[in-house]
C-alpha cells in the first residue's frame, strides 16, 4: 500500500512539473500589439530556492514593476509619453498609480523542485476603467491634448475611392480605378464607404491614445472629438495592424464591409497622419453617408 502511495505521489509531482513546463504565457508589451490587443500583459519571475509564498510574492513585484515600465512608455500623442504626463501632473501620477492597482492576475505557477514562481498580470487599456477611460479626461483637463486645429470642410467632393490603391492591385483592376478619385456632387455617391484603412507604412507612425488624421494644412479630419464616447472607450482612435487583410477583417467585426483604402501623404509628430485634399474630401463625404468616424471604424496599417 505504501509503495503504491509513493508511486502515486511521484506520478502526481511529475504531472505537475510537465503541466508547468508545457504551458507557455505570451507577454504583450510592444506598443503596436498593446493597442491592437487592448491590454498589456507581463510575466514576472522570482529567483529560485524560495517557498511558494515568497516566490509568488517576489514574482508579483517584478510583474508590477514591468507593467509600470511598459505603461509609462506608451504615447499620449506625438512624443509625449505617459511618463511625461506623470512628471507634468501629480494628479496624473496618482491616477496612473491607482490604475495599476487594478491589474488582473491572469495566472500564477510555482515549481516546487526549483522553488521558483511566475506570475502573469494583465492591464486593460480599453473599456470601463481602462486607460482611455481614466487618462483622456485628465489630458483634457491638464491641456495635454494636441492643440486643436480647424475642422476640415471640403470644397470639392470626390465620388469614391476604390478598395485599394492602384499600385497594390492587378493590371485589370488598375485600369478600372483612377489614380485620384473623381470629383462629383455628394448626391451621386451610390456605394458609400463605411470604414477607412489608412496605410502609414511609409512613415515612422506610432499608435497612441490620441491618433489624428489631418490635411497638409493641419485641418482636422479625424480625432477623438468625432468619436462617440462609449466607442472611444472600447476602440480608442481605431485599430492598428501591419496587414491589409487583417485590417479588413477587423473592420468587418465592427460592421464595416466596404472600407476605403488610402495611403497617407505624411506623418506629423509620429501620431498624426496626413492625407491630401481629395482624399480628405472623400473621407468627409462618405462619413456623411455612413458615420464611420463616430464609430472609430478606422484602422491604421503600420510597417
Amino acid at each position: 500500500m505504501k509503495k503504491l502511495l509513493g508511486t502515486f505521489l511521484v506520478l502526481l509531482v511529475s504531472l505537475v512539473v510537465v503541466a508547468y513546463t508545457q504551458e507557455t504565457w505570451q507577454s504583450v508589451t510592444e506598443p503596436v500589439k498593446v493597442f491592437s490587443e487592448g491590454y498589456i500583459k507581463v510575466i514576472g519571475s522570482s529567483e529560485e530556492g524560495q517557498s511558494r509564498y515568497r516566490a509568488i510574492r517576489a514574482a508579483t513585484v517584478v510583474a508590477q514593476r514591468d507593467l509600470l515600465e511598459v505603461l509609462q512608455g506608451l504615447h499620449l500623442y506625438g512624443t509625449t509619453t505617459i511618463r511625461d504626463g506623470m512628471l507634468q501632473s501629480d494628479l496624473i501620477k496618482t491616477t496612473v498609480e491607482g490604475y495599476l492597482k487594478g491589474a488582473m492576475k491572469c495566472g500564477e505557477r510555482y515549481d516546487p523542485n526549483r522553488g521558483y514562481a511566475e506570475v502573469c498580470l494583465k492591464l486593460y487599456i480599453r473599456g470601463k476603467g481602462g486607460l482611455y477611460d481614466i487618462i483622456l479626461p485628465l489630458m483634457k483637463g491638464k491641456n495635454l491634448l494636441p492643440p486643436s486645429g480647424p475642422a476640415y470642410q471640403p470644397k470639392l467632393i470626390p465620388e469614391t475611392i476604390g478598395p485599394s490603391r492602384p499600385e497594390t492591385m492587378g493590371k485589370t483592376e488598375v485600369a478600372s480605378i483612377p489614380e485620384k478619385p473623381e470629383v462629383k456632387p455628394p448626391s451621386e455617391i451610390v456605394n458609400p464607404h463605411d470604414g477607412l484603412i489608412l496605410d502609414v507604412r511609409g512613415y515612422n507612425f506610432r499608435p497612441a491614445l490620441v491618433n489624428r488624421i489631418l490635411t497638409d494644412k493641419n485641418e482636422v479630419v479625424f480625432d477623438p472629438s468625432k468619436i462617440v464616447s462609449s466607442v472611444l472607450l472600447e476602440r480608442g482612435c481605431g485599430g492598428f495592424t501591419n496587414d491589409e487583410n487583417k485590417a479588413k477583417a477587423l473592420l468587418q467585426t465592427w460592421g464595416a464591409n466596404n472600407p476605403m483604402f488610402i495611403k497617407a501623404k505624411g506623418v506629423v509628430k509620429f501620431t498624426d497622419a496626413q492625407v491630401d485634399a481629395d482624399e480628405a474630401a472623400a473621407i468627409f463625404t462618405h462619413n456623411q453617408k455612413t458615420n464611420f468616424l463616430a464609430q472609430a471604424k478606422v484602422v491604421f496599417v503600420l510597417k
